[in-house]
């Protein structure tokens, strides 16, 4: 599975308003329930919550990938975010700037566990981190994204 096939243009958000942890959770969720009006909004955002209760998806060098499952998908849905100013995600960690959100079905661990491997490796790499964070608008960050 690569990144392209599960994110499209509008689940890129190149300018997170957020201020709060909480509030990073339920703006990525946005997209989502935009382009899949079934889902519901508050369950999902519970879901991650509940997933941060249980130890920070925040994985250093001000990156988190907050992830959790979800009924009714078919597949794994991934929203990136991307926060100027930073947020506070986790105790222990730095501010984070940089956001991928994994929403997986909930009888599938493969696929979900694989794209969190295939994100962590990439976002551990200090030229794939500053390149997203110096892209301008939404095309070159989607760009930048999906790039090999």
């Amino acid at each position: 599975m690569n990144i392209e096939d599960i994110l499209p243009l509008e689940a890129v958000l190149p300018d997170l308003r957020a201020a709060t942890r909480e509030d990073v959770l339920t703006e990525l969720v946005e997209p989502l329930v935009a382009a899949r009006p079934w889902l519901d909004r508050h369950a999902l955002v519970d879901s991650l919550r509940e997933r941060e209760h249980m130890g920070s998806t925040a994985m250093g060098n001000g990156v988190a990938i907050p992830h959790g499952k979800a009924a009714g998908l078919e597949s794994a849905l991934l929203v990136f975010g991307r926060s100027r100013e930073g947020v506070a995600f986790s105790s222990s960690e730095k501010d984070c700037h940089i956001f991928f959100l994994i929403l997986a079905p909930e009888e599938e661990a493969g696929q979900h566990l694989r794209l969190l491997a295939q994100i962590a490796r990439r976002a551990k790499d200090p030229v794939f981190r500053s390149e997203v964070l110096l892209a301008g608008n939404r095309e070159q960050l989607w760009r930048v994204l999906v790039a090999p």
